[in-house]
Protein backbone atom coordinates (compact mmCIF):
# COMPACT_ATOMS: atom_id res chain seq x y z
CA UNK A 1 0.00 0.00 0.00
CA UNK A 2 1.29 3.86 -1.06
CA UNK A 3 0.82 5.46 2.20
CA UNK A 4 1.16 8.53 0.27
CA UNK A 5 -2.12 7.98 -1.10
CA UNK A 6 -3.23 7.48 1.92
CA UNK A 7 -6.10 10.72 3.82
CA UNK A 8 -8.43 10.64 6.18
CA UNK A 9 -11.78 13.20 5.81
CA UNK A 10 -13.77 13.76 8.44
CA UNK A 11 -17.80 13.24 8.33
CA UNK A 12 -19.99 15.07 11.43
CA UNK A 13 -22.45 12.53 14.04
CA UNK A 14 -24.78 15.70 14.75
CA UNK A 15 -26.99 16.14 17.58
CA UNK A 16 -30.55 15.53 15.91
CA UNK A 17 -32.38 19.05 17.49
CA UNK A 18 -29.01 21.27 17.47
CA UNK A 19 -27.57 20.21 14.81
CA UNK A 20 -24.06 20.52 16.61
CA UNK A 21 -21.32 18.29 15.29
CA UNK A 22 -20.84 16.11 18.53
CA UNK A 23 -17.82 14.64 16.72
CA UNK A 24 -16.29 13.50 13.74
CA UNK A 25 -15.92 10.05 12.27
CA UNK A 26 -12.61 9.67 10.31
CA UNK A 27 -13.01 8.51 6.81
CA UNK A 28 -9.90 6.31 4.76
CA UNK A 29 -9.77 7.27 1.63
CA UNK A 30 -7.32 7.42 -1.41
CA UNK A 31 -6.32 11.14 -2.00
CA UNK A 32 -7.70 11.07 -5.37
CA UNK A 33 -10.83 10.04 -4.45
CA UNK A 34 -11.97 11.48 -1.25
CA UNK A 35 -15.05 9.61 -1.50
CA UNK A 36 -14.71 6.04 -2.05
CA UNK A 37 -13.16 3.44 0.63
CA UNK A 38 -9.75 2.08 -0.90
CA UNK A 39 -11.16 -1.61 0.02
CA UNK A 40 -8.97 -3.48 -2.17
CA UNK A 41 -5.63 -2.06 -0.11
CA UNK A 42 -7.13 -2.11 3.06
CA UNK A 43 -8.34 -6.18 2.86
CA UNK A 44 -4.85 -6.91 1.47
CA UNK A 45 -3.18 -4.57 4.22
CA UNK A 46 -5.26 -6.41 6.87
CA UNK A 47 -4.69 -9.79 6.06
CA UNK A 48 -0.87 -9.54 5.85
CA UNK A 49 0.75 -8.65 9.37
CA UNK A 50 3.62 -7.37 8.05
CA UNK A 51 1.57 -5.19 5.99
CA UNK A 52 -0.62 -4.20 8.90
CA UNK A 53 2.63 -3.07 11.26
CA UNK A 54 2.95 -0.81 8.56
CA UNK A 55 -0.31 0.69 8.14
CA UNK A 56 -0.37 1.06 11.89
CA UNK A 57 2.77 3.54 12.05
CA UNK A 58 1.11 5.55 9.39
CA UNK A 59 -2.20 5.27 11.57
CA UNK A 60 -0.19 6.47 14.47
CA UNK A 61 1.63 9.62 13.47
CA UNK A 62 -1.38 10.72 10.90
CA UNK A 63 -3.78 10.16 13.63
CA UNK A 64 -1.51 12.23 16.13
CA UNK A 65 -1.72 14.94 13.59
CA UNK A 66 -4.96 15.48 13.58
CA UNK A 67 -5.29 15.76 17.02
CA UNK A 68 -2.49 17.76 17.83
CA UNK A 69 -4.25 20.24 14.75
CA UNK A 70 -7.68 20.08 16.50
CA UNK A 71 -7.60 20.13 19.71
CA UNK A 72 -11.19 20.84 20.49
CA UNK A 73 -12.67 18.17 18.31
CA UNK A 74 -13.26 14.33 18.77
CA UNK A 75 -12.73 11.77 16.24
CA UNK A 76 -14.02 8.22 15.75
CA UNK A 77 -11.63 5.67 13.55
CA UNK A 78 -12.70 2.23 12.31
CA UNK A 79 -11.07 -1.31 13.13
CA UNK A 80 -11.32 -4.27 11.42
CA UNK A 81 -12.23 -7.23 13.53
CA UNK A 82 -9.02 -8.43 12.01
CA UNK A 83 -7.30 -5.83 13.28
CA UNK A 84 -8.18 -6.87 17.11
CA UNK A 85 -5.88 -10.23 16.41
CA UNK A 86 -2.79 -8.08 15.51
CA UNK A 87 -0.88 -7.23 18.89
CA UNK A 88 0.64 -3.99 17.38
CA UNK A 89 -3.19 -2.34 17.25
CA UNK A 90 -2.91 -2.40 20.90
CA UNK A 91 0.41 -0.84 21.14
CA UNK A 92 -0.92 2.07 18.24
CA UNK A 93 -3.87 2.35 21.10
CA UNK A 94 -1.76 2.42 24.42
CA UNK A 95 0.52 4.74 22.28
CA UNK A 96 -2.55 7.32 21.97
CA UNK A 97 -3.63 6.74 24.86
CA UNK A 98 -2.87 10.73 26.51
CA UNK A 99 -5.81 11.40 23.76
CA UNK A 100 -8.23 8.77 24.84
CA UNK A 101 -10.78 11.27 25.57
CA UNK A 102 -11.10 12.59 22.11
CA UNK A 103 -10.67 9.26 20.33
CA UNK A 104 -13.39 6.55 20.03
CA UNK A 105 -12.50 3.50 18.56
CA UNK A 106 -15.09 1.86 15.66
CA UNK A 107 -15.38 -1.68 15.48
CA UNK A 108 -16.83 -2.57 12.01
CA UNK A 109 -18.88 -5.80 11.18
CA UNK A 110 -16.70 -7.98 9.33
CA UNK A 111 -15.61 -11.61 10.59
CA UNK A 112 -11.85 -11.59 11.23
CA UNK A 113 -10.33 -13.41 8.46
CA UNK A 114 -8.24 -15.36 10.94
CA UNK A 115 -7.61 -15.76 14.47
CA UNK A 116 -4.13 -15.40 15.89
CA UNK A 117 -5.56 -17.15 18.99
CA UNK A 118 -8.30 -19.17 20.07
CA UNK A 119 -11.36 -18.25 21.30
CA UNK A 120 -15.02 -19.60 21.99
CA UNK A 121 -17.24 -16.52 21.28
CA UNK A 122 -18.18 -15.49 17.68
CA UNK A 123 -16.46 -11.91 18.53
CA UNK A 124 -12.66 -11.50 20.31
CA UNK A 125 -14.44 -10.05 23.77
CA UNK A 126 -10.76 -10.14 25.41
CA UNK A 127 -10.04 -7.58 22.69
CA UNK A 128 -13.31 -5.19 23.82
CA UNK A 129 -12.26 -5.62 27.72
CA UNK A 130 -8.11 -4.65 26.76
CA UNK A 131 -9.75 -1.16 24.64
CA UNK A 132 -11.96 -0.30 27.33
CA UNK A 133 -9.18 -1.10 29.96
CA UNK A 134 -6.98 1.65 28.39
CA UNK A 135 -9.99 4.02 28.84
CA UNK A 136 -11.47 4.42 25.27
CA UNK A 137 -14.55 4.85 24.08
CA UNK A 138 -15.90 2.20 22.02
CA UNK A 139 -18.32 2.42 19.26
CA UNK A 140 -20.12 -1.17 17.20
CA UNK A 141 -20.91 0.01 13.49
CA UNK A 142 -23.51 -1.33 11.65
CA UNK A 143 -25.28 -3.20 13.90
CA UNK A 144 -27.25 -6.11 13.16
CA UNK A 145 -25.15 -6.94 10.52
CA UNK A 146 -22.03 -9.57 10.38
CA UNK A 147 -20.82 -10.43 13.56
CA UNK A 148 -22.26 -7.17 15.11
CA UNK A 149 -25.18 -9.03 15.44
CA UNK A 150 -27.96 -8.62 18.65
CA UNK A 151 -26.66 -11.81 20.25
CA UNK A 152 -22.42 -10.39 20.08
CA UNK A 153 -23.85 -6.62 20.98
CA UNK A 154 -25.42 -8.35 24.51
CA UNK A 155 -22.43 -10.44 25.18
CA UNK A 156 -20.39 -7.05 24.65
CA UNK A 157 -22.42 -4.45 26.50
CA UNK A 158 -20.25 -3.87 29.20
CA UNK A 159 -17.57 -2.85 27.01
CA UNK A 160 -18.89 -0.67 24.48
CA UNK A 161 -20.43 2.91 24.56
CA UNK A 162 -22.23 3.76 21.03
CA UNK A 163 -24.03 1.45 18.73
CA UNK A 164 -24.36 2.95 14.99
CA UNK A 165 -27.10 1.27 12.85
CA UNK A 166 -26.37 2.26 8.54
CA UNK A 167 -30.12 2.78 7.53
CA UNK A 168 -28.77 2.44 3.63
CA UNK A 169 -27.78 -1.14 4.13
CA UNK A 170 -31.45 -1.84 4.62
CA UNK A 171 -33.30 0.76 2.31
CA UNK A 172 -32.65 -1.33 -0.42
CA UNK A 173 -33.69 -5.01 1.36
CA UNK A 174 -37.08 -3.89 3.45
CA UNK A 175 -39.93 -1.23 2.98
CA UNK A 176 -39.90 1.94 4.71
CA UNK A 177 -41.98 0.59 7.46
CA UNK A 178 -39.85 -2.46 8.33
CA UNK A 179 -37.10 -0.33 8.12
CA UNK A 180 -38.61 1.97 10.84
CA UNK A 181 -39.46 -1.32 13.13
CA UNK A 182 -35.99 -2.19 12.73
CA UNK A 183 -34.25 1.38 13.95
CA UNK A 184 -37.22 1.92 16.44
CA UNK A 185 -36.42 -1.89 17.72
CA UNK A 186 -32.56 -0.77 17.75
CA UNK A 187 -33.40 2.08 19.55
CA UNK A 188 -34.90 0.57 22.36
CA UNK A 189 -31.98 -2.01 22.60
CA UNK A 190 -30.03 0.73 22.55
CA UNK A 191 -31.96 2.92 25.39
CA UNK A 192 -32.17 -0.22 27.55
CA UNK A 193 -28.43 -0.47 27.68
CA UNK A 194 -28.45 2.71 28.39
CA UNK A 195 -26.00 3.17 24.74
CA UNK A 196 -25.57 6.43 22.44
CA UNK A 197 -27.64 5.23 18.91
CA UNK A 198 -26.35 6.73 15.96
CA UNK A 199 -28.24 6.42 12.71
CA UNK A 200 -26.08 6.80 9.62
CA UNK A 201 -27.29 7.05 6.05
CA UNK A 202 -29.37 9.96 6.74
CA UNK A 203 -29.73 11.28 2.81
CA UNK A 204 -33.00 13.35 2.52
CA UNK A 205 -34.98 15.36 5.09
CA UNK A 206 -38.30 13.01 5.40
CA UNK A 207 -36.20 10.50 7.17
CA UNK A 208 -34.23 12.81 9.44
CA UNK A 209 -37.72 14.46 10.61
CA UNK A 210 -39.08 10.86 11.50
CA UNK A 211 -36.36 10.41 13.50
CA UNK A 212 -36.36 13.36 15.11
CA UNK A 213 -40.42 12.43 16.03
CA UNK A 214 -39.76 8.92 16.75
CA UNK A 215 -35.77 7.80 17.66
CA UNK A 216 -34.08 9.50 20.31
CA UNK A 217 -30.60 9.42 18.38
CA UNK A 218 -27.57 11.40 16.65
CA UNK A 219 -27.78 11.54 12.81
CA UNK A 220 -24.75 11.28 9.90
CA UNK A 221 -25.43 11.30 6.87
CA UNK A 222 -25.02 13.25 3.27
CA UNK A 223 -27.98 15.48 4.48
CA UNK A 224 -25.83 17.18 6.59
CA UNK A 225 -22.14 16.33 5.01
CA UNK A 226 -22.52 14.86 1.12
CA UNK A 227 -19.59 13.67 -0.31
CA UNK A 228 -18.31 17.22 -2.05
CA UNK A 229 -18.83 18.86 1.75
CA UNK A 230 -16.89 16.01 3.58
CA UNK A 231 -14.94 17.93 5.98
CA UNK A 232 -11.72 17.76 5.39
CA UNK A 233 -9.15 17.88 8.38
CA UNK A 234 -6.19 20.14 8.45
CA UNK A 235 -3.24 18.18 9.48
Amino acid sequence: MNYDELKFYGQGIHHAKTKEIVFFELLLRKEDNKNIFPKDSYLSMISQQEEHQQYVKWLQKTLTRILEANPTKRFSFNLDPQELEYEETFDLLENLKEYKQRLIIEITEKPPMKRNYPYFSAVNVEAFKKIAQYGYQIALDDIGQGINSLDNVLELKNYFQIVKFSALSFQKKVSEDILQKIIVLFASIAVQLDKTFVVEGIENQKFASWLETNVCCYHQGYLYSTPEKIVTIDY
